[in-house]
């Protein structure tokens, strides 16, 4: 296979694991307002129908991004022209909100735990939507591979840096495989003992994004005991957490090279 030809089947490869993400939690919420689990009239219903609203509207930006992409780090990775500032944790309540049916329905308890205060605030500077995804694709990893107890979404100052934090009670992941799990297409050995029907891309989008925006992700994990996904914003002097002005230059001349015929 091309590098060509690869990096169109991880293109449309990670548009339809996103895309089928979206619908599997979409489907799980209507039949749970079927069963009236979210009342009965509008009002009730309201932060769940805004929560499902923005899901299709991010699922159209993807779609839309991917019929018109000419470089495989602009879909994968950072949109340049997505960028711009946004509260971390109203992204982070969103992400919440989307996968705490997903939680129910698997019998599992989904946290998300903000500090009062932070150390130079939760602004941050980036593309909104790959960043929704990188931690979407985070959050369904830890559901699928935890069979019971909890998953937390924790967003702490670690020094000046805001480090985002995934915990989840899991099956956990065996040393060896550790440095395979961000591999396009990678899947465990512990993904045959659970019920998972995964392209084995979720870690790898999560990785790519978190790299385009200069983030750190890392792993650490116990098997029978669970895993903990890091990502860390680290801290820049006057300036928002995430992409700076130098990142602006090498993403700008990357997607130039990257069209080029």
């Amino acid at each position: 296979m091309s590098q060509r030809e690869l990096r169109n089947k991880i293109n449309i490869s990670a548009l339809v694991h996103d895309v089928s993400n979206a619908v599997v939690n979409e489907s799980i919420v209507l039949k749970q307002m079927i069963d009236g689990e979210y009342g009965s009239n509008l009002q009730e219903i309201k932060t769940i129908l805004i929560s499902l609203w923005q899901t299709n509207n991010r699922v159209i930006q993807l779609i839309d991004m991917y019929r018109n992409h000419r470089s495989i780090d602009r879909f994968v990775g950072v949109n340049p022209s997505w960028i711009d500032e946004f509260d971390i944790c109203d992204l982070l309540n969103n992400v919440y909100q989307e996968y705490l049916p997903l939680a129910k329905s698997s019998g599992l308890k989904l946290h998300s735990e903000n500090c009062a205060e932070y150390k130079y605030g939760t602004k941050v500077n980036g593309d909104a939507i790959h960043i929704h995804r990188m931690i979407s694709n985070l959050v369904k990893n830890a559901l699928q591979y935890t069979k019971s107890g909890d998953v937390f979404l924790k967003l702490v100052n670690q020094g000046n840096d805001l480090a985002l934090l995934i915990e989840d009670t899991g099956i956990g992941i065996k040393s060896e495989e550790l440095a395979n799990i961000f591999l396009p297409f990678y899947r465990t050995g512990a993904s045959t003992n659970v019920n998972s029907s995964g392209s084995g891309l979720g870690l790898y989008i999560a990785l790519m994004v978190a790299s385009s925006h200069g983030l750190k992700l890392s792993v650490d994990s116990i098997v029978g005991k669970g895993t903990t996904f890091t990502v860390i914003f680290s801290y820049k002097k006057d300036k928002p957490y995430g992409l700076d002005d130098t990142m602006f230059i090498k993403i700008g001349q990357a997607h130039a090279l990257s069209g080029r015929h």
